[in-house]
């Protein structure tokens, strides 16, 4: 990538600036119960002040839009849920046409996985995101142990059924296989809000692909930063790709309260 965007800068150009946030372990803590994730305290009015100064402020996540809506609802944020494939507009959750077509293989690999014999015994969590499945683990007892299991036994519904898998940390998700991912959403949000720099912030490997889109659009001539949310379970890739580190969605906030002064 060319010459990244000076973090020290980012507050003067604040004007003509995406900024691509994810969500889970970004904003929020991770938490063993994935319905109780929260951003920290102050995030959301900080997130309100941000869309009054940038040129575009987005939620990018694997969560469903309308979920992400509710929990971090500020004014003039942008919601795209399921990497991209659903978005809040005008107080109503839009999903992707070629992502409603797969509605009905989301549902059945989540009624397969709910009495898949890997599932069951070791207590994974399902997480019903309408369009896509989560699995995860960290409510597990043992997740070591259960890792190589119910990952197959994701893998092998999400290939019955037409589905990819997005893995994650303790966490594999089956969306559907439409290419879509938070590098498509990244471009979707700079050229549509005509940004000539872009920020990127995540802190798992789903956030690989935004890192790509920020090299991408670097190269057709924007200036742009990706920021890797650090934390004992990281990516090394992630890090290894990123511009600047923070620790945690702690190190984040503060960053982005600078940001968020004139």
């Amino acid at each position: 990538m060319n010459r990244p965007l000076d973090p020290a800068r980012v507050a003067e150009v604040a004007g003509r600036t995406a900024l691509c946030l994810d969500f889970d372990g970004t904003l929020a803590p991770i938490v063993d119960d994935p319905e109780a994730a929260a951003p920290l305290e102050g995030t959301v009015e900080l997130l309100g002040r941000l869309a009054g100064r940038f040129a575009a402020v987005a939620l990018v996540s694997g969560r469903p839009a309308g979920w992400l809506a509710e929990r971090a609802a500020a004014p003039g944020v942008r919601y795209l849920g399921l990497y991209g494939l659903e978005e809040v507009v005008d107080g109503r959750v839009r999903a992707a046409p070629e992502a409603e077509a797969v509605r009905p293989a989301a549902r059945a690999a989540l009624a397969e996985l709910g009495s898949h014999p890997a599932v069951t015994a070791s207590g994974a969590y399902l997480e019903d995101k309408g369009l896509s499945v989560g699995v995860h683990l960290r409510r597990v007892a043992d997740p070591a142990r259960w890792a190589g299991p119910v990952e197959a036994a994701a893998r092998e519904a999400a290939a019955r059924h037409g589905l990819r898998v997005e893995p994650g940390r303790l966490v594999w998700e089956l969306r559907p296989a439409s290419g879509l991912d938070k590098g498509d959403a990244v471009r979707r949000v700079v050229d549509e809000s005509r940004a000539g720099a872009v920020v990127m912030a995540g802190d798992d490997r789903g956030d690989l692909a935004g890192f790509e889109a920020v090299e991408e659009l670097a190269a057709r001539g924007l200036s742009g930063l990706r920021v890797a949310v650090r934390s004992g379970e990281s990516p090394p890739e992630l890090l290894q790709r990123a511009d600047l580190v923070v620790d945690g969605p702690e190190g984040l906030r503060e960053l982005l309260d600078r940001w968020a002064t004139p």
